[in-house]
């Protein structure tokens, strides 16, 4: 399928997002716009700390209730994604994880959404500060490990972390 990418245009942009609309011709010709947000990467963190998983409490405003969900936050422009990983689990929870895996890297929701995913899952945790941005509110929460229903959740980050957890302790990765 050959896709012929027109024309692109920003119609909006802030801190968070950055919102194109770009004019497509499909392979059958009709031409189309297809609206989508830019490239913000965005890492997320599954940690356990004897046998309990970390968890943020948040509210989210675009769906007008709180979340339970695993800490994430967005990288800087030129930040590398672990060190990302590291500054956001600590600045959320209050921990720092001196042994860190990379789960994976995924796209969200690529039909609106350029941005990527990078899942990270880390351990060995010493207790720090936590440090929330200004206008940042959350509360840490810590749940067992035999306690969480995966699909309790409703956050897909927060599933697909606990699903690789689940699998990695029943030794099948």
């Amino acid at each position: 399928m050959k896709f012929k990418h027109i024309s692109k245009n920003q119609v909006f942009k802030n801190d968070v997002i950055t919102v194109f609309e770009e004019t497509l011709a499909l392979p059958n010709d009709n031409v189309v716009t297809w609206t989508f947000t830019g490239k913000k990467e965005v890492v997320a963190i599954i940690a356990e700390l004897e046998n309990e998983i970390f968890f943020v409490k948040q509210y989210r405003p675009a769906i007008k209730k709180e979340l339970i969900e695993i800490p994430a936050g967005l990288v800087e422009k030129g930040e590398d994604i672990l060190d990302a990983a590291k500054r956001e689990f600590e600045e959320e929870i209050g921990y720092r994880a001196n042994k860190w895996e990379k789960i994976c890297t995924y796209y969200n929701s690529a039909g609106i959404n350029a941005g990527q995913y990078h899942l990270f899952y880390a351990t060995d945790l010493v207790k720090t500060q936590q440090s929330l941005d200004e206008n940042e509110f959350l509360e840490v929460v810590k749940i067992p490990f035999n306690d969480i229903d995966i699909f309790s959740f409703e956050d897909s980050k927060t599933m697909l972390a606990l699903s690789y957890l689940k699998i990695k302790k029943e030794g099948a990765l």
